[in-house]
Order: C-alpha cells, then structure tokens, then sequence
C-alpha cells in the first residue's frame, strides 16, 4: 500500500461541546476536500467521547503529540473566549519541533474598540506568529495554508532554501573571497579546502576535474596554478560569482560556467576524474540528487571529494542565537550528518573510502566580524543554522545585531567541516 503523500494537517480545537464537535468536523470536511490528510482528536479512538469511555491523561497525550509530531501543519482555533488550555498546549508542542502553526480567529468581536474587543493571551499568539500567522476565516486559511507546506516536514524532513541561495550569493558576490580569507585567518589550527584538494590530487593524480559551486573560483584558482596538467571546471548557479571567478583568471585549463549544460556536454565527451563540492549541499533543496548527477559526470572508479558544515558545526552560536531569539528547539538542519551521507553514496552507486572531521577553533574578533559572517553566509536569510529564520530574517536582524553586541570577545566556538570521499564504482 502507498504511502499517502498528501500534506498532513493536526486540528486542534476544544472538542468536548456539540457545537465544538460540530464545528471542527465542517473544518476538516472542508480542508479534506481541498486535498489535505487532517487529524481530528475527536475521531481517534482516545479520544471518542461517550457516557461509558474514560481515556487516561496519559494516552491522550501520546496518542495526540505523536499527531502533532508527524504532521506538517498545526491549525489552532482560538476562537474560545479563553483559548483551550488543550490547544494553547498543541501550539507550544508545534512550536518547540519548529512545525508551522495557522491560528483561526473568527470571532466577530476581534474587530470592535475599546472594551467589548475579545482579549488574546498574547504568549500563545506570540509562539503562533513565531513561525506561522492568524487568519480570521476558513477562506483566509486555505489561501495561507499553502505558504507553509514548503517548509513542512514530518519531524526532521524538510525542503531546503531553494533559488534563495543564488540570489544571496549574486548580492554578496563582491565581498565574498576577502571575507573567507580573513575567516580562515581565524582558525585554530589554520585549515582550508585547498589542502583536502592537494592531498587527493597528489595521490590520485587527475586528468579532469569539475567542481559543483565553486563561488569567485578560490579553488579552480590553486588547481590551475599549481598542477597546470589538470584540466578545470568550475560551475555555480549565481552568474555574478562566476564573473568573478572569470575576471580572476584566463586559462585555458581553466574555465568557469553558468551553465549545468555545459558541463554535462564536456562530460559526455570526456569524463572527469574528480568532482569536487565543497560548501554547497547544505544550501541545496536536494543534495542526493546532485550527488548523483556528480557521479554521472565520472568515469567508473572516479572521486567525489565532499566538504561541508557538520551538524555539530558553531554550537556556541547556535544555542546563542536560538535561546535569545526563542527559536524551536528542533528544526531542520540542512547540514551533513553520516546517516546523509550514506544516503548520497547509495544514490550515486557510489562507497565512502574516507571520512573525517576537522574541528579547528574559530575566534571571531568583535561583533562586528561575527555580524559579517551571519550576512555573507545567509544565516539572516535563514540559511546555515537551524534557526527556521526563512521568512522572518528581517524582524530578527537588529535584534540579532544586539545579541551579539552584549557577548564578550573574542568569540571562540567550534568549527565541525564533514570531509568525505565517494569512489563511484
């Protein structure tokens, strides 16, 4: 039996009155005619009320948190003169494992002055607009419903940022090389890709290799220079880095492509030896899949040569920023873990022969270095950290800014870079 695919919405209304009963059946009714799998507490077998039954305390909260934790929407009704306690409960749950929440307020008596207005806990409202909105009818609901399902997952399973990332990177294109230059300078021990690159070169001895995102060119840059016999090709989705890795050098054994076209052309023609991605796959919506059109770029027994963010990567930072900013306490996180990369070797018919972590301390001299790098590497457009910032980065970024202004520095945190080596056989 397949598996349902459609989009999974938790209801959490009261359900204990008929017109409570009532009214959330029409709802769910409603939204499963538009296409969505809806939980409904008051259908599951806890739940269903009867003079006879008497659920304990303790399976209602199983049963429904195990709802709230596989369902990729969160709709809240807070229509009661005091929201349920119950559903002011769901929607701590919701916002604690970062699943997006839609209030529905219909009360008519929201739009009055004065005192007959409706009054809101503004606690409940505030973990409501933390990572979703309130909307004030069912035709609003299904008009905002959509908006969230991008970002939705059962538990840890998400979309990444998408065309996101190349409009970040063509903004910041022109700083880009001299802020990882003085990054590197801040590490403890000094590290940098270019020596994952020299080892594998020297012992593997390449003809041909590609590499998928390579930013202003840093790396086609040492390739060329250093082992002139090495064919090079660099390709980026953002034009404005390619310009800028073009400007920095014209070689013949070097060249620099927008175009993914174009790289499966030379492929086609002549096969590469090595294919490197070296900070990319952490900002991609499907990672796997680039794997897998990196191995079909090799010949049999060629290299995929991977760096990236770890999930154990600035954790300093990130319980910082999570705590001040009360972000959930789980989100998902885009950067690489063993189970990940297990998965791409599977896709690309590949084996890891070699994977390592390399923790160098970083020392970020002043707030102002630390705000620098949350701009130039997407973290206040919601990339990198698992903050769930996607949407909201501008009501955080001053906010942000004075966070770390009240730290002391040097700020020194942990650095954690996944270096992994795939073998296509």
């Amino acid at each position: 039996m397949l598996e349902d695919s459609r989009p999974r919405i938790y209801w959490a209304n009261a359900l204990f009155a008929e017109a409570e009963r009532d009214f959330n059946a029409k709802c769910a009714k409603f939204l499963r005619n538009a296409g969505y799998q809806v939980f409904l507490p008051q259908e599951a077998g806890v739940n269903i009320l009867s003079q006879q039954s008497s659920p304990l305390a303790e399976d209602i909260f199983r049963v429904d948190t195990a709802e709230i934790l596989n369902s990729h929407l969160l709709i809240a009704c807070i229509d009661q003169e005091t929201i349920d306690c119950g559903v002011a409960c769901e929607v701590g749950i919701a916002f604690s494992y970062g699943i997006p929440i839609i209030g529905l307020y219909t009360d008519i008596r929201q739009r009055r002055q004065g005192p007959t207005r409706m009054y809101k806990n503004p606690y409940v409202v505030g973990a409501i607009e933390a990572i979703g909105e309130v909307v004030t009818s069912t035709d609003d609901l299904l008009r905002v419903i959509p908006r969230y399902l991008p970002h939705a997952r059962t538990t840890y399973l998400a979309q990444g940022p998408g065309d996101l990332v190349p409009q970040h990177f063509t903004s910041i294109a022109p700083r880009y090389s001299d802020f990882v230059t003085r990054l590197e300078g801040w590490y403890t021990p000094h590290w940098n890709g270019k020596q994952v690159v020299d080892k594998w070169i020297q012992s593997f001895v390449p003809r041909r290799i590609i590499e998928f995102g390579c930013g202003t060119g840093e790396l086609g840059v040492h390739i060329s220079h250093q082992y002139p016999d090495v064919v090079y090709l660099g390709y980026d989705k953002s034009s404005a880095m390619i310009q800028l890795a073009s400007k920095r050098l014209t070689r013949s054994n070097c060249i620099f492509t927008a175009s993914w076209a174009e790289v499966e052309d030379q492929a086609s023609r002549t096969p590469f030896d090595i294919a490197l991605a070296f900070f990319t796959l952490h900002d991609l919506d499907n990672p796997r899949k680039t794997i897998k059109l990196l191995a079909q770029c090799l010949h049999a027994g060629g290299l995929i040569l991977l760096a990236d963010l770890s999930t154990l990567d600035l954790p300093k930072l990130t319980d910082l920023l999570r705590r001040k900013l009360a972000r959930p306490l789980c989100f998902f996180d885009s950067r690489i873990d063993p189970v990940r990369l297990n998965e791409f070797a599977q896709a690309s018919d590949s084996e890891i022969i070699e994977c390592t972590l390399v923790t160098p301390l970083v020392r970020f001299p002043s707030a102002r270095d630390v705000d620098e790098y949350l701009e130039i590497f997407g973290i206040y457009a919601g990339m990198d950290l698992p903050l769930g910032l996607r949407g909201n980065a501008i009501k955080y970024h001053k906010l942000m800014r004075q966070i770390l202004e009240n730290e002391s520095y040097p700020f020194v945190d942990q650095r954690a870079f996944v270096v992994c080596v795939l073998r296509k056989q």
